[in-house]
C-alpha cells in the first residue's frame, strides 16, 4: 500500500494532536508507514517536537499530496463513534481504537507538585477564533472561583509560558510557575492533580497526559457558544467525556 504523507490544516497544538494516533494505527493495522508533508507548518517548533518528532511511527518528511488529516472530502459533519480521536481513525479507514490524543515522550514526576492544580487560562484565541467563540472574562472568573471554593484543599498554581505568543488571562493563584518548554509542561500535567484550562490546545494535551497520570483531572471552562454549537454537540469536535466541561453563562 502506499505510504501515508500527513499534514493539519492547522498549525496549533490541538491541532497536531487530533491525528496524533494515526501513524501507529496506520502502522499495525495497515503495514502502512508514516511521513509528515514536506511545507506542513506548526504553530512552534516544540509542537513539532512532542507531537511528531517523539513519535517513532513517524518515518520523516516526504514530498507528495497529503492522503491523511483534515481532508477536504473527509465528511465531519457527524461524529460516528462519538469521540473525536476514534472519529478520524475510522474517516481514514482505521478501526476506531483509541480516546485520546497520543504523546510518546515518557514524562517525569515532579513530588512537589502533587495535589496541584494547574491554571492555564491562556488561548491563542481567547478573545476570538475563526468560528466567532469568545469568552466573556467576567463569566470565566465567577466560574473559577466557583472551583477555587470546590478545591479548597488543592494548591492553584499560574501557568506561564517563556516566548509563547498568546493571549493569558490571569486569575488569582496561590503561586506561579515558568514553563521551561513544552515538556517540562507535560512532566508537571503528569505530577498534578488537575488541569484548569480553556477549550484549547492544553484541554487536548491534558487527554493525552492521562494516559500516564490515569487520575489527572481536565477542568475545562467552556463558553456556552463553544459547548452547545453543532460542531461539539454533532460533529464532537474535541468533546471528550472523560473531559469536565465548566459551561459560563
Amino acid at each position: 500500500m502506499s505510504d501515508v504523507i500527513l499534514g493539519a490544516w492547522h498549525g496549533g497544538l490541538g491541532d497536531q494532536l487530533q491525528f496524533s494516533t494515526l501513524p501507529e494505527e496506520f502502522y499495525k493495522q495497515q503495514g502502512r508507514e508514516t511521513y509528515l508533508m514536506d511545507g506542513a507548518t506548526f504553530r512552534n517548533k516544540e509542537i513539532y517536537d512532542l507531537v511528531w518528532g517523539c513519535n517513532p511511527y513517524v518515518k520523516g518528511v516526504k514530498e507528495g499530496e497529503r492522503n491523511a488529516g483534515d481532508l477536504p472530502e473527509m465528511d465531519v459533519s457527524e461524529c460516528k463513534t462519538g469521540n473525536w480521536i476514534s472519529n478520524w481513525e475510522l474517516l481514514h479507514g482505521l478501526t476506531p481504537t483509541n480516546i485520546r490524543p497520543k504523546i510518546y515522550y515518557q514524562p517525569k514526576k515532579m513530588e512537589e507538585f502533587y495535589g496541584s492544580i494547574l491554571v492555564d487560562l491562556s488561548s491563542i484565541t481567547i478573545n476570538h477564533d475563526n468560528h466567532g467563540y469568545g469568552y466573556d472574562l467576567n463569566e470565566v472568573d465567577k466560574v473559577y472561583n466557583k472551583l477555587r471554593e470546590k478545591f479548597n484543599d488543592k494548591k492553584f498554581i499560574g501557568i506561564r509560558f517563556k516566548d509563547v505568543d498568546s493571549h493569558v488571562h490571569n486569575p488569582e493563584v496561590d503561586d506561579t510557575i515558568l514553563i521551561d518548554d513544552i515538556f517540562h509542561y507535560c512532566d508537571l500535567m503528569n505530577s498534578a492533580y488537575g488541569v484548569c484550562c480553556f477549550y484549547s490546545g492544553s484541554m487536548a494535551l491534558a487527554a493525552a497526559m492521562q494516559r500516564c497520570n490515569e487520575e489527572l483531572k481536565i477542568l475545562c471552562i467552556t463558553p456556552p457558544s463553544v459547548y452547545y454549537s453543532e460542531r461539539t454537540q454533532k460533529q464532537g469536535i474535541f468533546y471528550f467525556d472523560y473531559v469536565d466541561y465548566i459551561v459560563t453563562e
